[in-house]
């Protein structure tokens, strides 16, 4: 059941098993049996892909009713132990994970040494897809783009301005807020990694009339901070990205502003988990702060 559960999650058989630490033909060979269990067929193979069934939906979907009933369980239970001993599995997007995350692991290991948290730096939708899988616990993901947050709750914390980082010696820049307008001829870097955020930013330009010229699709935001400050573009990134002022480039907001709202969220089946309520107070109050001394 468990195996179904991550194959509806995942889409494929190769994610499933990567998720579960197991080979794609054990996972095959898994579901196979529980088809023969359940005396119906659960998939539909075609090639080397495969689909839910109508019923092996409805399993699939009876399958997250029982996860998340026993992880409400075993929360309720370890509350009773006043002990924090345990792990929770922290997700955040990698401006955040970098600017905040340090910190916030920091403190809890001075106010919970016997708490165990493991980091993955994702990006909110693929944060989505971890919490609903059960590959993290609490996530923080942004509003850039709709994601479908049923079973999930969701608590905004704070905002963040993107913000256009430009070369230094940029001709014609004003001091102040600029139009984005002005950068329909610029050759533009992006993060190679953010989908969801290409699309943002895409769907931003053309509110302004142009596409961009994607010049450089970088993995590292190091890389694209380089580029930037050896003028090959120009860039829309995160404030927090940018706070340490370690390349020597501009910034300028937008006019009108950018801003999007950064949002903590976690399976509503964690809300008696006192381990993950310490991890999210711990996350709450570092983001607030950060976000207020910019």
């Amino acid at each position: 059941m468990e195996i179904l559960r991550v194959l509806a999650a995942k889409k494929t058989m190769t994610a499933a098993a990567a998720e579960l630490y197991m080979s794609t033909s054990a996972v095959s060979q898994q579901l196979a049996l529980l088809e023969q269990e359940v005396g119906v067929p659960l998939l539909i193979r075609t090639g080397r892909r495969v689909r839910l069934t109508d019923a092996g939906i409805v399993l699939a979907k009876y399958a997250d009713e029982m996860a998340a009933l026993a992880e409400t369980a075993v929360a309720s239970m370890r509350r009773f132990s006043g002990s924090y001993a345990g792990t929770v599995r922290l997700s955040a997007f990698p401006s955040l994970c970098s600017a905040v995350v340090p910190a916030v692991l920091a403190e809890l290991g001075t106010r919970y040494p016997e708490l165990s948290v493991q980091v993955s730096d994702l990006e909110p939708y693929e944060s989505v897809g971890a919490l609903r899988s059960g590959a993290a616990d609490l996530s923080v993901i942004d509003n850039l783009n709709q994601f479908p947050l049923k079973g999930l709750r969701t608590s905004p914390v704070t905002t963040d301005e993107l913000v256009l980082c430009v070369p230094v010696g940029t001709p014609g820049l004003p001091p102040g807020a600029v139009d984005l307008d002005r950068f329909r001829d610029a050759r533009w870097c992006l993060d190679g990694s953010q989908e969801v955020f290409d699309e943002f930013l895409h769907k931003l330009c053309r509110q302004h009339g142009f596409t961009p010229n994607i010049v450089a699709r970088c993995r590292n935001i190091s890389v694209t901070l380089s580029l930037i400050e050896a003028g090959i573009g120009v860039a829309l990134l995160s404030r927090m990205h940018v706070r340490k002022d370690a390349f020597n480039i501009l910034t300028r907001s937008l006019s009108p502003a950018c801003v999007r709202e950064v949002i903590i969220a976690r399976r509503e089946a964690t809300a008696s988990s006192h381990l993950v309520d310490a991890v999210e107070t711990v996350l709450a109050e570092h983001v607030t702060r950060y976000a207020t001394a910019q």
